[in-house]
């Protein structure tokens, strides 16, 4: 069975984000990670790289996002 693995627009697309904020969610996360300072709801660390693309399995983004922080409205 062949792995999946999903880019930061293909993140965005699943998740229903655009690809703009993927990206800015993986920078901040990179850069807490960097810092020794992880948060709750960073997106998780890419399962591998493809030359300088990152990739994450499908269930590690549903696992994210199940479990990532939201915002509530109204």
């Amino acid at each position: 069975m062949t792995t999946e693995y999903l880019d930061l627009r293909a993140i965005a697309e699943r998740i229903g984000i655009g690809h703009e904020s993927a990206r800015t969610y993986h920078k901040r996360a990179t850069a807490n990670r960097e810092k020794g300072d992880p948060r709750p709801g960073d997106l998780p660390a890419p399962d591998i790289h493809l030359g300088r693309i990152p990739g994450w399995s499908v269930e590690t983004i549903d696992r994210w996002d199940r479990s990532r922080p939201r915002k509530r409205t109204g």
